[in-house]
């Protein structure tokens, strides 16, 4: 089983005061609760590994393993070492996730996002995390034109926008912070791309009325 970075999961420093792991949480959870993320498949594993990744932390005698013995910390548990303690309690009381097996979450959530989380070499790199994710929005040719304003729907909330007049097809808006989070919980911004639908039927007045503009 590759080892899990709970401090990673977690979003915060390895040296953050033991108070302050339970707030931490809380913060985190919000960002991760799979009812915010309807339309992500992964939302549910996401929050699983942050409730293990509490368990762990919120634990001052199982943090201390952790810390001592990385990736082999269950071991230490096992043959000895500091033994158990009681930990601080979660704080979705009765929301439990545990998937069952000897491997626990940290295997479940190593199957479904690969090598996250996995073993550092001094050979391997990760591919930087996108900072930004995109949205298509079609508009009518006459809003292009023209300009107004519109209610755009996305995963991450509804938002207004100005379409600016004569905006072209490809257009792109960008809406800093509303693109959902990183997984260190930094916020990723939203780019809005329009796309102009050119409509396939005029009326006579229509067409009678784009044709004088050509003519200017």
């Amino acid at each position: 089983m590759a080892f899990i970075d709970y401090y990673k999961v977690m979003g915060i420093p390895k040296d953050t005061p033991q108070k302050d792991i339970r707030s931490a949480y809380r913060k985190r959870s919000k960002q991760f609760h799979p009812d915010l993320h309807p339309d992500d498949p992964k939302a549910k594993a996401k929050f699983q590994m942050l409730n293990e990744a509490y368990e762990v932390l919120n634990d001052p005698e199982k943090r201390a393993k952790y810390d001592q013995y990385g990736e082999n910390w269950k071991q230490a548990e096992q043959f000895g070492g500091f033994g158990t303690g009681g930990g601080g309690g979660n704080p979705f009381d009765g929301f439990s996730f545990n998937m069952g097996g000897e491997g626990g979450m940290s295997d479940f959530f190593q199957q479904i996002f690969g090598s996250m989380g996995g073993r550092r070499t001094r050979n391997t790199r990760r591919p930087a995390e996108p900072s930004e994710v995109e949205a298509h929005v079609s508009i009518d040719v006459w809003t292009a034109i023209l300009g107004g304003e519109l209610i755009v729907s996305s995963t991450y909330g509804k938002y207004k926008l100005k379409v600016a007049p004569g905006t072209q097809p490809g257009k792109k808006v960008r809406l800093k912070g509303k693109g959902g989070t990183k997984s260190d919980g930094s916020p990723k911004d939203l780019i809005i791309v329009f796309d102009v639908t050119i409509p396939a039927n005029l009326t006579d007045q229509q067409r009678a009325l784009i044709e004088q503009a050509r003519r200017g």
